[in-house]
């Protein structure tokens, strides 16, 4: 055990005292902040002013529409110039959007068209749909005697304030939904850069001949021991102090001064618990992949080129985030938050939006026991001989015969 923790100790102060560390524990969130903001704000200043001519034999339907899309807080930024149709019309229109002096044009016809110079104004259509079909509500109400006062009421937006429920209390859905999607940010990014770090780590004292020195006072399992610790507390470090800056944010003090805006964070004491949890048995698992990947390999570079097949179920985490988010509780959600490779990311979410029932996570978290023992199992074998391999990558039958050996 001495010479286990003497290894877990260098490599953890070797990792803290680097500025890579303090870069990344200050720079991670900060960047993942500025992915959610960034595109957020670009989203609420708009795409800007958009130019379209609505065509229509209808004067009182064009004013109608143009009057709806001035009304939406949403498309202020749209100039609708309304024309009666004509044969020499249309060539004229389709000019103008190929030169981009209009942006698009609404045909009425039997059936509406949206004539535009780009493929991405999907969502303008969108927009232009819902208005026109106020439009013609407008329209149709007001020729059996309904008031404009009272169209507008009719179709005035209706806000609901989402809660959930939570130790018998409505607690604010947003904040739980933004909580989640911050977290399992980080605990990806942290658990995709932890196990990089032990690969490459492997990878550099494997070239060095470093191991050939260490061998002659410890055991191959005392060096994977220590290197999995040591690697360990300086993730542990590193998410202990995101969390403590999460719940200073999240704290009375501090939820006053945003609390006028819908966009808050909170973060329960679950929370950090359930992350924690999360994050060890995460680490574990890829972290001894990644080092049974170092002690194959004989470069940074292919080391590099076979990561990807590692992390593979945490990227596929991320590609399910959504789906996952949408219905926590479903058949798919539920069987993946149960396997070892996804429970670290997709039974956290679940945790946090939707808690599962009780059986659902010991058996996650059994089976990310078991799933955490299989593995350092596995690559406690192949890490005593891989390492004292050099030339070339090892083939399948040698990895079988690698496990093997007693």
């Amino acid at each position: 055990m001495r010479n286990i923790f003497l290894i877990a100790r260098r490599e953890y102060l070797e990792r803290v005292r680097t500025k890579a560390f303090i870069v990344s524990v200050v720079l991670f969130p900060v960047l993942m902040a500025l992915c959610v903001a960034v595109p957020a704000y670009i989203a609420s200043k708009g795409a800007g002013q958009k130019n379209i001519v609505f065509v229509t034999d209808d004067a009182v339907l064009g004013q109608a529409l143009v009057g709806e899309l001035a009304s939406d807080k949403d498309t202020r930024e749209m100039s609708v110039t309304v024309d009666a149709p004509a044969e020499s019309l249309r060539p004229q229109l389709n000019e103008q959007v190929q030169t981009k002096k209009i942006d698009g044009y609404l045909w009425m016809g039997d059936k509406p068209a949206y004539y535009s110079n780009s493929a991405g104004d999907l969502e303008l259509v969108g927009t232009l749909e819902d208005a026109l079909q106020r439009a013609l509500a407008h329209q149709q109400l007001g020729g059996h005697g309904v008031s404009s006062a009272e169209v507008h009421a009719i179709f005035a937006p209706v806000h609901i304030d989402m809660r959930l429920v939570r130790n018998g209390m409505g607690a604010n859905a947003l904040s739980t939904y933004i909580a989640a999607i911050v977290l399992m940010i980080m605990l990806y990014g942290s658990l995709m850069f932890q196990g990089n770090a032990v690969s490459q780590s492997v990878v550099e004292e494997k070239t060095s001949r470093i191991f050939e020195v260490m061998l002659a006072m410890v055991s191959p399992k005392e060096m994977l021991a220590g290197k999995l610790l040591g690697v360990g507390a300086v993730g542990l470090t590193q998410v202990s102090i995101w969390l403590v800056a999460g719940v200073l944010l999240s704290s009375p003090g501090v939820a006053m001064m945003h609390a006028s805006s819908e966009y808050t964070f909170h973060l329960s004491a679950w929370n950090v618990v359930t992350f924690v949890i999360c994050f060890l048995l995460g680490f574990l698992f890829y972290s001894a992949l990644a080092a049974m990947l170092g002690s194959m390999v004989n470069s940074n570079q292919e080391a590099q080129q076979l990561s990807p097949f590692i992390n593979m179920p945490l990227i596929l985490c991320v590609l399910l985030f959504q789906a996952v988010l949408s219905d926590p509780s479903g058949r798919w959600a539920t069987i993946l938050s149960l396997l070892p490779p996804f429970a670290p990311l997709l039974m956290y979410l679940r945790i946090m939006v939707q808690t599962p029932p009780v059986w659902q996570i010991a058996l996650s978290l059994v089976l990310m026991l078991g799933g955490v023992w299989l593995v350092i199992a596995l690559a406690s074998r192949i890490y005593r001989v891989g390492i004292l391999m050099y030339g070339k990558r090892p083939t399948m039958p040698e990895l079988l015969r690698w496990l093997k050996y007693s």
